[in-house]
């Protein structure tokens, strides 16, 4: 058994590639590492806007991080992005060494900050992060451009510019969402140390 997990947590707006990163981080850390994201805790939201803190059940996801602290192990919850509703069942998840928690509102809600031991923030310009959501979300969940386009300038960029890009003043790093992700997620793993993370 290993000392208490450290918890990274990886923000910025939606599209700029924080969960590519912190997948790729994943990926090179083979079984040391746990992602979770932010987007399991999704309520249902009647009014359609998903892009505000109170779409999200973050108690819960806290409660979760401090568990998997406490070597313990979780039931996450799997959501259905399509049909934009939590489903019944859920993921059992074991404590590993390096804990990565990404969202939009990771870096951006003091209750989230206070459990993080370290922060990253993922910039890349609004056109590239539309750009990218287009393709996500037309392929994906199967909608419109017209609705994306529409759902960018009605609730993705008011909450972005309100909330979300103050995230990154409480980052530890700052990196580019548009550079090589292999060498950005490398360069991270080496500044944080996690190749030697306590075991």
């Amino acid at each position: 058994m290993y000392d208490q997990p450290k918890i990274i947590g990886i923000g910025g707006g939606s599209g700029s590639g924080k969960t590519t990163l912190a997948k790729a981080i994943v990926e090179r850390l083979d079984n040391r590492a746990l992602l979770i994201s932010h987007d399991r805790y999704y309520f249902h939201m009647p009014c359609g806007n998903y892009d505000i803190p109170e779409a999200l059940d973050t108690r819960t996801m806290i409660s979760h991080m401090q568990a998997l602290q406490d070597n313990q192990s979780v039931e996450l919850p799997i959501y259905d992005e399509i049909n934009s509703q939590p489903l019944s069942k859920t993921e059992r998840v074991l404590p590993q060494p390096v804990i990565l928690v990404e969202g939009i509102f990771v870096l951006s809600l003091p209750e989230i900050l206070e459990v993080l031991d370290y922060k990253i923030f993922v910039n890349t310009p609004s056109s590239k992060r539309l750009e990218r959501r287009l393709t996500r979300d037309s392929t994906e969940k199967l909608r419109s451009p017209e609705s994306i386009i529409n759902e960018w300038h009605e609730n993705v960029m008011p909450t972005h510019n309100a909330l979300v890009e103050h995230g990154a003043n409480k980052a530890d790093l700052q990196v580019s969402g548009e550079k090589n992700v292999s060498n950005t997620a490398e360069a991270v793993i080496k500044q944080l140390n996690l190749n030697y993370a306590p075991t």
